[in-house]
């Protein structure tokens, strides 16, 4: 598993942070924002690519997921939404990702009145989505966020049928709105979670701390992922350097104990 670690930045940390990835050489998952899209150039992202081959570094992509809503009941979010997609999913032809995260955009308190209804809007926009993935031969997965259980997103997964789409299952997320354990996650998904996001809390809020700093059992959660998804991409999301650091050598000390 230490093979698959990754290291979550945004993209434009690859011009202010070269040094410290140089030094490092972590694999990263690039996190590309609606205002990356807008302010940076195809020349920009070719030079970044450039410079992650020059140091044989592998990435992942991270779609974005402010105000996104694949299953808007507005058509014009649904489409705004749907280019933003479409969009990353063009600049994966520049970085040939492993994998690209988005957020399914469900809010239960809201869609939850009318959930097959948001199912077959949210289809609508995710069939376009692998349409282009097969085209160009890209896998990608869905992120719970504040998915209580595992319904919304295995109904959306199992609805889009595709080998192409899998699943990110985000612990931190899971420890502060998750209703169910993390082991029926695993149990039901399995080798569909292509990637896990890694960061701690306290359960009351997704602080994000460092792995070891909050309540959550990541050896339980390692012992899952050797188990159940072995192959299964460990993305590091951290909001600062010391945090990354930290969490980084928890994480070591855990996969050694294990």
């Amino acid at each position: 598993m230490k093979n698959n670690i990754f290291i979550s930045i945004p993209v434009d940390y690859l011009e202010t942070e070269k040094k410290l990835i140089e030094k490092h050489k972590f694999n990263l998952e690039l996190k590309i924002f609606s205002h990356h899209l807008d302010s940076l150039k195809l020349v920009d992202f070719i030079k970044f690519n450039d410079f992650l081959k020059n140091l044989q570094l592998k990435c992942t992509i991270h779609a974005p997921f402010i105000d996104m809503s694949p299953g808007s009941f507005d058509d014009k979010i649904r489409e705004i939404t749907l280019k933003r997609f479409l969009n990353i999913l063009d600049l994966s032809a520049i970085f040939k990702p492993l994998n690209i995260v988005f957020h399914p955009g469900y809010i239960d308190a809201i869609q939850g009145w009318f959930f097959d209804m948001w199912l077959e809007r949210s289809y609508n926009t995710w069939k376009e989505v692998i349409n282009y993935c097969k085209k160009i031969n890209q896998k990608i997965s869905i992120e719970n966020v504040f998915e209580k259980n595992t319904v919304v997103i295995e109904r959306l997964i199992k609805k889009i049928n595709s080998n192409f789409c899998g699943v990110c299952f985000d612990i931190g997320h899971h420890n502060v709105f998750g209703e169910i354990t993390v082991e029926e996650w695993f149990k039901k998904f399995k080798n569909k979670i292509f990637e896990i996001h890694l960061h701690d809390n306290d359960g009351t809020f997704d602080y994000h701390l460092a792995v070891g700093e909050g309540n959550i059992d990541f050896e339980n959660l390692l012992k899952l992922v050797k188990t159940y998804s072995p192959d299964a991409i460990l993305t590091l999301e951290a909001h600062d350097k010391d945090t990354m650091f930290k969490t980084y050598e928890n994480l070591i000390k855990i996969l050694e104990k294990i």
